[in-house]
C-alpha cells in the first residue's frame, strides 16, 4: 500500500508544469503498522469538486475584474474568495489527514499560513512601500513567490489563502480601496498579477494532496490534531505588538465552519474509522454541544 501511495503522489507531481517545480515528495508514509483500509474516495471526490468549483468561480470573477476593474466586480471577487476559502475549511480534516499520510504538512501550511506578517507581502498604510508586491526587483512568478514563502520566518507568507485576503482586502477595517487594485500604475498591476499567481499555486498545491486512496486511523488522528490546533490558533490575540495579523475572514470562516466540517465528514469514512478508533464517532457527535473539548478529550485519552 505504501508503494501505491508513493506512486500516486509521484504521478501527481509529474503533472506539474516543468517551469515551476514543486517540492520533492516527502519520504513514503510508513503504513506497515496500520493498514490503510478506511475508504475515503467519495469524501475526496466531494472535497475536490467543492474546491475546484469554487476555484473556477473565483477565476471567472478575477477575469471579470481584470477586464472591467469596477467596484461591483471587486465586490464579487471578494465574495468568491470567501466562498472558495469556505470550501477549503469545510474539508480541512481531510486535507490535514492527507498531509499526514503523505508527509506533506508543510505543503498544507503553505495553502493557508497565519498569523502572518502582512507587511512582508504588501504595502501597509504606515509603510506604503513595503512588501514583495511593491518590490520592483522581485520577479512576479509562482517560482519566486514559492521561494519567498517562509524565507526566514514561518509567518513570512507570500502564498496561501490568508495572503490572498491581505492582498485583496488589506488589513484595515475598511476593505482596500478600488484604485489600489484597479489602477494602471505598476504596483496595482503587480497586485493583480499576484492574485492570479497565488490562486494558481493554491490549485496546484491542492492537487498534490488529492489522492484517491484509503486512509488509515493514524492519519485521521493526526489530521484531527492539526484541525484542533488550527481551531485554537484562530483565537490568537496580542498579535499587533509582534506585527502579526489574522485576516478577519480567516477568523470568521474557521469559527463558523471548521468543527462543523469535522461533524459533516463522510459517513462511510467515519463508520470505518470508528471500528478502529473506539469513541471517535461519539466524540464527534458530542462536539456539537461541547465543541473542541470533546474531541481533545478523545485525543488525550490513555
Amino acid at each position: 500500500m505504501r508503494y501505491f501511495l508513493a506512486a500516486l503522489l509521484a504521478l501527481v507531481l509529474s503533472g506539474c508544469d516543468s517551469n515551476t517545480p514543486e517540492p520533492a515528495p516527502a519520504e513514503e508514509a510508513d503504513l506497515s503498522a496500520t493498514m490503510a483500509d478506511i475508504p475515503a474516495t467519495d469524501w475526496q471526490q466531494s472535497a475536490d469538486k467543492a474546491f475546484q468549483d469554487n476555484a473556477a468561480a473565483w477565476q471567472q470573477a478575477l477575469d471579470d475584474f481584470t477586464q472591467n476593474r469596477e467596484q461591483a466586480q471587486l465586490d464579487e471577487l471578494r465574495d468568491r474568495l470567501q466562498s472558495w476559502y469556505a470550501a477549503f475549511v469545510d474539508h480541512y480534516l481531510l486535507a490535514a489527514s492527507r498531509s499526514c499520510q503523505l508527509g506533506q504538512q508543510e505543503l498544507l501550511n503553505r495553502m493557508d499560513t497565519w498569523p502572518l506578517y502582512p507587511g512582508y507581502l504588501d504595502a501597509l498604510p504606515q509603510w506604503p512601500e513595503s512588501g514583495l508586491i511593491s518590490d520592483p526587483y522581485l520577479e512576479m512568478t509562482r517560482k519566486s513567490l514559492r521561494t519567498q514563502h517562509g524565507a526566514t520566518d514561518a509567518s513570512e507568507a507570500s502564498l496561501g489563502f490568508a495572503a490572498l485576503f491581505v492582498a485583496l482586502n488589506g488589513t484595515e477595517e475598511a476593505p482596500k480601496a478600488l484604485p489600489l487594485l484597479a489602477g494602471d500604475d505598476e504596483i496595482a498591476l503587480r497586485r493583480r498579477q499576484y492574485l492570479q499567481l497565488a490562486a494558481e499555486q493554491l490549485l496546484t498545491d491542492a492537487k498534490l494532496l488529492s489522492v484517491e486512496a484509503p486512509l488509515d486511523s493514524q492519519a485521521l488522528k493526526c489530521g484531527l490534531e492539526q484541525t484542533l490546533a488550527r481551531h485554537a490558533r484562530k483565537d490568537s490575540s496580542d498579535l499587533e505588538a509582534e506585527g502579526l495579523f489574522i485576516p478577519a475572514t480567516v477568523r470568521d470562516v474557521n469559527a463558523q465552519r471548521l468543527l462543523k466540517g469535522v461533524r459533516n465528514m463522510d459517513q462511510t469514512t467515519l463508520e470505518a474509522w470508528s471500528e478502529k478508533a473506539p469513541g471517535i464517532k461519539e466524540s464527534i457527535a458530542a462536539s456539537k454541544k461541547e465543541g473542541s473539548e470533546a474531541l481533545s478529550a478523545w485525543l488525550n485519552q490513555p
